[in-house]
């Protein structure tokens, strides 16, 4: 091809669609799963994502336990379903019959790879830092809640961790997560006119955490779910308060409040999700909406954007994409997924809901 016919070509395809041609801004396909938390059966939903955000229902997976539904946020937790980094495993808690399940995931299928006791009673929340998985298991049969650990192989076979089970005592425990150099383990433990609490264990070089974890009282009333924006700064969102509080994560495993409960207005502040870009949401249950904050960087200081930036029906749990660019949401009363577009100031275009998961009882949602 002579180079002036060429050029020819290239400039009427850049002219039609200039980001398609030369690869700058252009969305990634991808899917969002949910699971539907069945006690008969439990199973992971899988809906078809396009390029503009939007949803079609695909397919449904077993996970080969079972669920544990019952009303709204029958798990009380965020993490319950988790995808690893490199969006190669599916992990997904069967808190009905105390396993954790591993699925290899394929563009357009996921494959079981097995299941495993969870090591407790009720697991409700996952964390994966590289090849160690921990579990939070919540419910208070046989020693009572606990956390434990288990080493991932590039099989996706999970095994447990010997010597990594720590006891929690009471309480109410909502999410187990790293932070992001994994060398700590949060847990969340609120309940309302009960303990408000923050643990933090420190993780050592073999995956094992402390004996005891360094215990923070919570700035606001029931400490739900939480995320991390940076290496040190910590959200968490009170379902109590109505709001979300930053904190820094001390070398000494203490955490030091930056910002204490920035009000939304709204109620049960259960959930949260944030973008690189410090754009934080959070899901407002009995509000049916979803705030917006935003996140100085460096001083991990808050500041509510939008008291109302989208609206849900019971919106539970939230995934955001690895881009940044799209928002889903578990909408719990009805069993859809609200999809929104992420504007600038912390807007959101709603892109519409797609139906496919049973009312009341899903929970867990992840996106790739």
């Amino acid at each position: 091809m002579k180079v002036k016919n060429f050029l020819a070509i290239l400039t009427t395809l850049a002219v039609l669609s200039p980001m398609a041609v030369f690869g700058f801004g252009l969305p990634s396909k991808g899917a969002v799963y949910v699971m539907d938390n069945n006690p008969e059966g439990n199973k992971v939903v899988v809906f078809d994502r396009d390029f503009r955000g939007r949803l079609k229902l695909a397919k449904a997976y077993p996970t080969g336990g079972k669920g544990f539904g019952e009303d709204i946020d029958p798990l009380g937790s965020q993490g319950s379903l988790i995808l690893s980094p490199n969006h190669h495993w599916l992990f997904a808690v069967n808190a009905g019959s105390d396993e954790i399940s591993v699925f290899r995931v394929w563009r357009h299928k996921l494959v079981l790879i097995g299941k495993i006791y969870s090591g407790g009673d009720f697991p409700v929340s996952l964390a994966l830092y590289h090849n160690l998985l921990y579990v939070l298991n919540a419910g208070a049969a046989g020693d009572g809640p606990n956390i434990t650990g288990y080493n991932l192989n590039h099989r996706g076979e999970l095994t447990p961790l010997p010597g990594s089970t720590r006891q929690l005592g009471s309480g109410g425990f909502h999410q187990v997560g790293f932070s992001p150099d994994g060398d700590a383990l949060v847990i969340t433990n609120g309940m309302p006119g009960g303990m408000n609490e923050i643990f933090v264990f420190g993780v050592d070089e073999d995956g094992l955490p402390d004996a005891v974890p360094t215990i923070t009282p919570s700035a606001g009333v029931v400490p739900f779910a939480f995320i991390f924006h940076g290496p040190r700064n910590l959200l968490v969102a009170e379902a109590g308060s109505g709001a979300v509080s930053s904190y820094e994560l001390m070398e000494d495993n203490t955490l030091e409040v930056i910002d204490a409960s920035v009000a939304n207005g709204n109620r049960a502040t259960c959930w949260a999700a944030g973008t690189v870009f410090g754009t934080i949401f959070t899901a407002n249950t009995a509000s049916n909406n979803i705030s917006s904050y935003k996140i100085k960087a460096y001083t991990g200081r808050l500041r509510l954007m939008k008291a109302e930036a989208g609206t849900g029906n019971a919106p539970i749990d939230m995934t955001i994409t690895r881009n940044g660019r799209f928002l889903y949401v578990l909408n719990a009363r009805d069993g859809s997924v609200g999809a929104f577009r992420i504007l600038t100031r912390g807007r959101l275009k709603n892109l519409g809901t797609v139906a496919g998961l049973p009312p009341l009882i899903a929970q867990g949602i992840v996106a790739r």
